[in-house]
């Protein structure tokens, strides 16, 4: 064989190789554009393989503000087992279809579907309204005021037959009046969480317990209540009905609210509210006197501000934690829980 005939060889097998790589690197980086009928539910069966990845991709977009729409004409970066929605500025025009034609989020029916959340750290605490303690803390095996992990307590139950070695209960601490936001009414009072105990003997009337984890100090008198334990990963579900309330307080006191932040809610199980609901945070739009007095009264659709998930439904009041925000959110804010 010639040289040259070798080079051209050589140059036809770089061209089959190239011609057969090109594919593959193409689909380790691609652009999609949303089309009617798309969700995110779909999006991640067929892009990454796991369809119960559509929680993360909205939480982590703030572009989307409402899990349930996504719209024809929107870009989504498909890059490392991952999806990014591409943001669309203002100046950019979306197709007609897209103001008239939303893409409603998961078929039915409906698999279950969990969002992984970052640690809460140490435990929410919770709102009581008309709950009753389980029993409280009245002494421990020394003089100490402050007790901590591994230290032994002695227990006041309310009843003693339904207490058994093992058992665990939460630990609380009465903080302060909760006032509703609208109502200026009472809505009840923050019950900060201690940590939690386990029962370690029961003798007649004699309640013995260890202290396990320690979030806050601990002194006697703490009160006891159903312990649930904390868990990263929250099983999503619809609501079943429409509940609209209001954000009553917050975990930290913080007068701007984001991310990752608790907060507490005026709805409950009592209304139908279930752990794993996802609710939106709005408010209404202001419109300006200029404007009012140039049209008219005008009603204009609520902002959205972000979204919750709620970790702990009791009777009248919930705790939920923030999984998306797009703008600081306040106590008074309007709470809508998703049933679509």
């Amino acid at each position: 064989m010639t040289q040259t005939s070798m080079r051209r060889l050589a140059s036809l097998i770089l061209l089959l190789t190239l011609s057969t790589a090109l594919p593959v690197m193409a689909n380790e980086e691609q652009v999609y554009t949303i089309k009617k009928g798309d969700t995110l539910w779909g999006l991640s069966q067929r892009f990454i393989d796991d369809p119960y990845y559509w929680p993360n991709v909205w939480a982590d977009n703030p572009d989307i503000t409402n899990p349930h729409l996504i719209f024809p004409g929107q870009k989504i970066h498909i890059k490392d087992g991952r999806l990014v929605i591409i943001p669309a500025y203002p100046e950019a025009k979306q197709p007609a279809e897209a103001q008239q034609q939303p893409a409603a989020e998961e078929p039915q029916p409906e698999p279950e579907a969990e969002i992984k959340i970052k640690s809460i750290g140490s435990g929410v605490g919770f709102i009581l309204t008309d709950e009753q303690p389980l029993g409280s803390l009245v002494d421990s095996v020394d003089n100490r005021v402050l007790l901590t992990k591994n230290d032994q307590v002695f227990l006041k139950m309310k009843d003693n037959h339904k207490v058994t070695v093992g058992d665990t209960y939460g630990l609380f601490k009465r903080g302060k009046l909760v006032m509703h936001p609208k109502t200026k009414q009472p809505v009840g009072t923050m019950m900060d969480n201690l940590g939690y105990l386990q029962i370690t003997e029961v003798n007649g009337d004699s309640v013995t317990a260890k202290i396990g984890e320690v979030y806050r100090e601990i002194e006697r008198m703490a009160e006891l209540f159903e312990y649930v334990p904390p868990s990263k990963n929250i099983t999503l579900q619809r609501g079943k009905t429409d509940l609209t309330g209001y954000v009553v307080a917050s975990r930290e006191e913080k007068l701007a609210l984001g991310r990752h932040d608790i907060v507490f809610i005026d709805l409950g199980s009592d209304d139908g509210l279930l752990p794993g609901n996802l609710f939106h945070i709005s408010r209404p739009r202001t419109v300006t006197a200029e404007i009012v007095k140039q049209l008219g009264k005008i009603t204009l659709p609520d902002a959205v501000l972000g979204a919750a998930v709620v970790i702990k439904a009791n009777r009248k009041s919930a705790t939920a934690l923030v999984i998306k925000s797009v703008d600081a959110m306040f106590i008074g804010d309007q709470v809508t829980v998703v049933n679509n």
